[in-house]
């Protein structure tokens, strides 16, 4: 047995339970997964913040209002894509997208945080694929939002433009309006990362993103954020506090065990959902973690 499979077998075994998922076990799944302009809020709020659900935009209103900048996804990352033979990889997904909503039949889980303990293990990869398997459903909608501000790469990945983004939101630079793209047939919307901040972990945490969430969420069925690796800066921890659930993901034989351990530690008695093993061969021996396939290192 892996010494990645020891890790993640101990670590679960002392994992407390969790605010989104009580009781319930990890996702095992192996896959390779200043204030805005006042024109620009999706809706009115009543005072304290709270939207005027009359008010609240449908998704193809919201579609109408946002930027269609006609994205070229790489195929390469793309595991539905018609260039892609990998089938087995398209199906792990299938399951990871079944496991989160019956884990949400248990609890309200509508936000996601995507993460790793350190960066090249895949963890854009996954937030990618997951939106797509999502919006692969009929009217199901998915946002992903690159909350990497430091070494972002969904744009790159979907063919975007990577400005104006999320970095240019929590300057106050730009509306929601302005930050929002969404794909021209899909249900798929993004907010890119936006221009390059010298003080990441200070816009994350100014309450603007919370506002962000908040509004945004209730139009999708699922909101997904790719965050930095856990190890590397804060920004993951402080992220995690604006989520309803998070996974991480690692890439097998490759992450040491104790590493892995320190990262699961990090979310332990709060929001955890479960491991995503990215990466894993055929022939390995991952115990109850089945195999999977991928191509993404980044």
């Amino acid at each position: 047995m892996s010494r990645i499979h020891e890790a993640l077998k101990k670590a679960e075994e002392e994992k407390s339970p969790t605010r989104s998922a009580p009781g319930a076990g990890p996702l095992d799944f192996a896959g390779d997964v200043a204030e805005p302009s006042p024109l620009g809020t999706l809706y009115p709020q009543m005072p304290g913040g709270a939207p005027t659900p009359e008010f609240c935009l449908g998704l193809e209103e919201l579609r109408g209002r946002c930027a269609k900048p006609g994205w070229k996804m790489n195929p390469d990352y793309d595991v539905f894509s018609a260039k892609q033979t990998s089938f087995p990889c398209a199906e792990q997904f299938r399951t990871l997208r079944a496991r989160l909503y019956r884990l949400r039949e248990k609890n309200p889980i509508r936000i996601l945080l995507v993460t790793s303990t350190l960066p090249g293990e895949g963890k854009t990869f996954v937030a990618l694929n997951l939106a797509l398997a999502i919006t692969r459903q009929h009217e199901r909608g998915a946002l992903l939002i690159d909350a990497d501000l430091r070494a972002s790469r969904l744009h790159v990945r979907m063919g975007a433009p990577s400005a104006p983004g999320l970095s240019d939101y929590l300057n106050g630079r730009a509306d929601e309006f302005s930050v929002l793209q969404a794909d021209a047939k899909a249900d798929l919307f993004l907010i890119p990362a936006g221009r390059f901040v010298p003080n990441p972990a200070e816009l994350l945490a100014n309450g603007l993103l919370k506002g962000l969430l908040d509004r945004v969420s209730p139009l999708f069925d699922w909101v997904i954020l790719d965050a930095p690796p856990v190890l590397a800066v804060s920004d993951a921890g402080v992220l995690a506090g604006l989520c309803d659930g998070v996974i991480v993901v690692v890439r097998a034989g490759a992450t040491a065990h104790d590493l892995v351990q320190t990262t699961l530690q990090e979310f332990r008695g709060k929001n955890l959902l479960g491991v995503v093993l990215n990466r894993a061969e055929r022939e390995a021996n991952y115990g109850a973690y089945s195999y999977g396939y991928g191509v993404d290192t980044k």
